[in-house]
């Protein structure tokens, strides 16, 4: 992997590039982190493909971030890339793809909603009170609101992994994260929920497809935000990962990466193969089965 810089309109963008083949991923990371964050999951793609990672400037706008994706993409010479977005990074992706629809070749959502006025509204008042109050009280807050969002249970085989995990995040709470860097991801969470509004209409002409990997167990991923998103994108695949709440990169990341490559290489006959945990856009289970 090679970390690389490039100045967009006056702003200073950071971006790893690494891999190799005929097919790259753009991956958009989570709200907290940047590029580092998505290190395992790349990794877990560069034997096939190619994959570049930016890290999110201090911008208000989704229109910078995806101005900035695109001229990325551009100079890494990739026409058309896979547009792969997780959590906070799958607003960042969606954003992206409704703007760039010639440089989308495909969409991968993992636990991700449609906009929502609501949580727009939520994310605004953050904004407003992230300016007021110090930044030590806000540190605070937002350890407890992530400590008490994880999964409950975390498999013995996984402990030691995932205990590594979360002291490498509270690490960066405390001493990476900035109040600038937080302004802007509730900037741009409430530019999402409340400026942007997707439909299936926009998307006719458009070649490419879309798969949703959602969270079965995520108590912050309620059934309604599901069907929501389902009825965003028509006709997506989706699989359902349980046991593994918002963690699946860390959890199920050979499960997850293999779903992804199988999407994409079309590698299945019917939704159903692709995986033993997906379903198919209108929500049947399907039995485990895995293409050979």
């Amino acid at each position: 992997m090679t970390e690389k810089t490039l100045k967009i309109k006056g702003v200073e963008w950071r971006y790893v590039a690494g891999g190799r083949g005929e097919q790259t991923v753009l991956l958009f990371h989570g709200a907290v982190g940047g590029a580092a964050t998505l290190r395992r999951l790349a990794a877990a793609f560069e034997d096939e493909y190619r994959t570049i990672t930016p890290t999110v400037a201090d911008v208000s706008t989704l229109e910078e971030v995806c101005d900035a994706a695109s001229a990325i993409l551009d100079r890494e010479h990739v026409g058309r890339a896979v547009v792969f977005g997780g959590s906070f990074g799958a607003s960042l992706a969606q954003a992206f793809f409704e703007r760039r629809r010639a440089q989308t070749q495909d969409l991968v959502l993992l636990a991700a909603r449609a906009p929502d006025r609501k949580a727009g509204g939520h994310a605004a008042l953050a904004a407003k009170v992230l300016r007021l109050v110090p930044f030590s009280l806000v540190r605070g807050l937002l350890k407890t609101a992530i400590s008490q969002h994880r999964v409950a249970a975390v498999p013995a085989e996984h402990a030691v992994q995932v205990a590594e995990f979360r002291r490498a995040y509270d690490e960066h709470i405390e001493r990476g994260l900035t109040k600038q860097t937080l302004l802007t991801l509730t900037s741009l969470m409430a530019d999402f929920n409340l400026n942007q509004s997707y439909t299936p209409e926009g998307r006719r002409g458009w070649p490419g497809r879309v798969l949703i990997i959602e969270p079965s167990d995520d108590p912050a991923m309620p059934a309604e935000a599901r069907r929501r998103l389902r009825e965003t994108y028509p006709g997506a695949l989706v699989c359902a990962f349980p046991g593994a709440g918002e963690m699946i990169p860390l959890l199920r990341l050979e499960e997850l990466v293999g779903v992804v490559k199988a999407f994409l290489k079309e590698d299945y006959s019917t939704p159903d193969e692709i995986f033993g945990e997906c379903s198919d856009a209108e929500g049947h289970e399907h039995l485990p089965r895995v293409t050979e």
